[in-house]
């Protein structure tokens, strides 16, 4: 069980550089692009469909592999309000509801991302399916969070998934 641990925690560490790369090599590149726009009249032709790849790239896989739930943007008014019991119940059913739509949607969508290897992209002729399988990465991951919540609020120990968050943890920018 710990070598498990260990793995997972060396594949989250692996997710996040990962994840810093791709958005430093847009950063980079959109720098480049504009240098060499405006100041050598000579534009890169592929860099803005390269960066908009990186950037979805980025987005889906740090949301898939990176972000923890309490790094989710959430509307979380009544669950605040509740105490253990109700937290649970809705941790129970946004979980069940969560999984129950994406997998009634996984078929469409893997079978829209499978049409896509006949298109390409207009620059680099780079195959849309491809470009765009990120996506189900980011699709069964979040499948696989809601089956992973579901299971600890069903378990012996479900108090400490619903434990409330310390202030400061909950504090935003005005308060």
């Amino acid at each position: 069980m710990n070598s498990l641990k260990a793995l997972l925690n060396r594949g989250a560490k692996f997710a996040e550089w990962l994840s810093v790369g791709m958005f430093f090599a847009i950063f980079v590149l959109f720098i480049a692009a504009v240098v060499m726009r405006y100041v050598f009249v000579r534009p890169i032709e592929w860099a803005d469909e390269f960066i908009l790849i990186l950037f979805l790239w980025t987005t889906f896989l740090t949301e898939a592999l990176v972000l923890t739930e309490r790094e989710q943007v959430t509307f979380d008014v009544v669950y605040d309000m509740c105490g253990p019991a109700g937290r649970r119940g809705i941790g129970l059913v946004a979980s069940v509801v969560v999984c129950a739509m994406f997998l009634a949607a996984l078929p469409t969508v893997f079978g829209y991302i499978l049409f896509l290897w006949r298109e390409r992209t207009p620059v680099m002729e780079w195959r849309l399916d491809i470009i765009f399988s990120c996506f189900m990465v980011y699709w069964v991951a979040v499948c696989v969070r809601a089956i992973a919540k579901f299971s600890a609020l069903c378990g012996a120990r479900w108090q400490t998934h619903v434990a409330g968050a310390l202030p400061d943890e909950r504090a935003n920018v005005l308060g």
